[in-house]
C-alpha cells in the first residue's frame, strides 16, 4: 500500500472513530443556515443590543474591540436590522454609528455600500464606521464599495465570520457561564458557523490527526493530498455542472438552442471551477445561462454560483430599466417568490444548499 494510501486509510479510520453527526441545532431547525438576514443579522443584532440579553453592554464592547473600533461612546445606544436596508446598524446619541453589511450567499449590489453611507451622512451621523462581514473576510465587489476604499482603516474594513466572529462568540461564550439558555445558544450559534465555515472538526479529532501527519513522512503525503483535493473538488464541482445543463436541456429540448454565448464551454469549464476552489480574484459569478424570447441576448434564465450555486431571471436595472420593470411586473404577477436585486429581477437558492468550497459528505 502507497504511503498516500495509507494516510488515507488512517484518516479514515480517525473520522470513524472521533466524528460525530451534527446534534440538534435551533438555528438550522428554523431556519436554513445561509439565511442572511433572518437568522445571521437578526441572532447578532440581538448580541449587540445591551438590553436583550444578562452579558449587557459586554457582547457589543467586544466586537467593537475586534472591529478596532474605538472611542464609541454607548450613551443612548441602538442596534436595529434592515434600518434603511442595512443589515446591522449600530448608532449612539453622539451620531456615530457602526453600518455592517452581512454577505453569506448574496451578491453585492452596484454602489451598495456607498448608498447606505450617504443615507447615513444625509441623517447627520458623523462618525461611520463600516463593516462588511463575510465567511472568508474578503473584500466586496468594487463597484459597491467605490470611493469609501479611500477611507481609513477605522472607517472601513473587511470581517470574516471564521477569524472574527467565532472568537468573538468565544468570548462572549465565555461570559455566560451563568446564563445557561444563552449559553447554549452561543455554542449552537458557533458550531452553526463553524460548520459553514468548514472548520468544524472536533479538537481531539484535530490534535489526533495533526500527531498522525507529523509521524513519517505523512506530512510530505499530506501536501500532495492537499494539492490533490483542490484537483477533486474543481472535478467534483465540474461534474455538477454537467449534469445540471444534461438535466435542463433533456427535459427542456429547445432551450439547448438559446444558451447565452456568458455561459461556461467544455473548453473553460474546467478552469472556471479550478480558478473557484483555489479563490482566486474574480474567479465567482459564472454559470450557466440561457436568453430569453422577445429579450436582449444580455437577459437570461440562469445558475450562477457565488458561495453556493442560485437560479434566476437576470437583468442589470441600470443597463436595462424598461425590460427589468416588465420582468419584474411579469414575476410578480406570477406570484414569484424569489428575491431581487439590481442584477437579478429574481433568483431562489435551492433547498439543499451546497458550498463548492467546503463540501458535506451528501455533496458528492
Amino acid at each position: 500500500m502507497s504511503s498516500h494510501s495509507t494516510l488515507l486509510h488512517l484518516a479514515s479510520l480517525l473520522r470513524q472513530r472521533y466524528a460525530r453527526p451534527p446534534g440538534f441545532n435551533l438555528f438550522t431547525s428554523l431556519r436554513g443556515a445561509n439565511d442572511e438576514v433572518r437568522l445571521h443579522s437578526r441572532f447578532i443584532a440581538s448580541l449587540l443590543d445591551p438590553l436583550a440579553h444578562s452579558l449587557g453592554e459586554t457582547a457589543l464592547r467586544e466586537l467593537l474591540s475586534c472591529c478596532e473600533i474605538r472611542d464609541f461612546s454607548l450613551e443612548g445606544v441602538r442596534v436595529e436590522c434592515e434600518r434603511w436596508h442595512i443589515d446591522i446598524l449600530v448608532t449612539n446619541a453622539k451620531r456615530q454609528a457602526v453600518l455592517i453589511e452581512n454577505k453569506i450567499d448574496a451578491c453585492d449590489q452596484p454602489e451598495q455600500l456607498m448608498r447606505y453611507h450617504r443615507q447615513l451622512q444625509a441623517a447627520g451621523y458623523q462618525e461611520i464606521h463600516v463593516r462588511y462581514l463575510s465567511l472568508d473576510g474578503r473584500d466586496p465587489h468594487h463597484n459597491s464599495l467605490g470611493e469609501l476604499r479611500e477611507l481609513d482603516k477605522g472607517s472601513y474594513a473587511a470581517l470574516s465570520y471564521h477569524a472574527d466572529i467565532v472568537s468573538w462568540l468565544e468570548t462572549c461564550l465565555g461570559r455566560a457561564a451563568l446564563d445557561p439558555p444563552l449559553r447554549e445558544s452561543l455554542a449552537q450559534y458557533r458550531q452553526l458557523i463553524l460548520q459553514l465555515t468548514g472548520n468544524d472538526m472536533d479538537s481531539e479529532h484535530l490534535e489526533t490527526l495533526a500527531d498522525t501527519l507529523l509521524q513519517g513522512k505523512n506530512l510530505l503525503s499530506a501536501h500532495d493530498i492537499r494539492l490533490a483535493y483542490n484537483e477533486a473538488l474543481a472535478r467534483l464541482q465540474a461534474k455538477l455542472w454537467r449534469a445540471l445543463r444534461t438535466r435542463i436541456e433533456e427535459k427542456y429540448p429547445a432551450m439547448a438552442d438559446h444558451v447565452s454565448a456568458d455561459s461556461w464551454t467544455e473548453q473553460t469549464l474546467d478552469g472556471y471551477c479550478r480558478a473557484y476552489v483555489e479563490g482566486r480574484r474574480n474567479s465567482k459569478y459564472f454559470g450557466l445561462y440561457y436568453t430569453i424570447p422577445g429579450y436582449s441576448e444580455s437577459i437570461c434564465a440562469g445558475l450562477e454560483v457565488e458561495y453556493s450555486i442560485y437560479l434566476g431571471i437576470y437583468c442589470d436595472e441600470a443597463d436595462e430599466p424598461e425590460s427589468y420593470r416588465s420582468l419584474c411586473e411579469c414575476l410578480d404577477a406570477a406570484g414569484g417568490r424569489g428575491s431581487r436585486n439590481a442584477y437579478w429581477a429574481s433568483f431562489v437558492y435551492p433547498p439543499i444548499e451546497l458550498n463548492f468550497r467546503t463540501p458535506s459528505l451528501d455533496f458528492s
